[in-house]
């Protein structure tokens, strides 16, 4: 979608989008001049198919799907370089966040579901186990993105180092992760959190 020509009109903008991720934000796309400091900056900008700069004035343009279809989101390392570099105080973190997020929800067309599939599995081992249980999490993912023998070779070294567990005890203070989840949840219902 990166050479695909781009047609503006009423019709391939979508604004409302914008307007989401603005307000997801708190920051708006319209105050970024184009100055390339975020990008610059970036230790990431080498794996994106759109640069910091570029998912910003695509969505200047409304072209929120073409920003969702890319992997830029996915590689962004919410490291806020951009966010200190940027002359105008653009939050460019928290768009790439508010991005991930509206793309989850709609369980995006992003080239990157592997991305969303092991960030999926990853928030699940947390609360169910409390912490990360790498056994599950590796068989898990190789299972629901049909790579049933990715790294297979790699498992028994890791479980001789000691690097990996067969075997997984619950954090004794599951309850307690279990309600910071709960009081996530309520604050994504009222729009608190993103």
């Amino acid at each position: 979608m990166k050479n695909k020509l781009m047609h503006l009109s009423n019709e391939t903008m979508n604004v409302g989008f914008v307007k989401k991720v603005e307000a997801l934000s708190g920051t708006s796309v319209r105050r970024c001049f184009q100055c390339g400091k975020c990008s610059a900056g970036c230790p990431m900008t080498g794996f994106m198919e759109h640069p910091p700069n570029r998912v910003v004035r695509l969505l200047q343009l409304g072209q929120g799907a073409r920003v969702l279809a890319g992997r830029s989101i996915w590689y962004c390392a919410s490291c806020e370089t951009c966010t200190t570099r940027c002359p105008n105080k653009v939050n460019l973190a928290a768009i790439m966040d508010a991005l991930r997020k509206l793309s989850w929800d709609a369980d995006g067309p992003s080239k990157e579901s592997y991305v969303q599939l092991a960030n999926r599995l990853f928030i699940e081992n947390i609360r169910t186990y409390g912490r990360q249980y790498e056994l599950r999490l590796g068989a898990a993912f190789n299972m629901k993105s049909g790579q049933f023998l990715k790294d297979l070779m790699l498992g028994p070294k890791l479980l001789s180092r000691g690097k990996m567990k067969l075997f997984h005890q619950k954090n004794k203070n599951l309850p307690e992760i279990e309600a910071i989840f709960n009081r996530i949840e309520e604050m994504r219902k009222k729009g608190e959190a993103l």
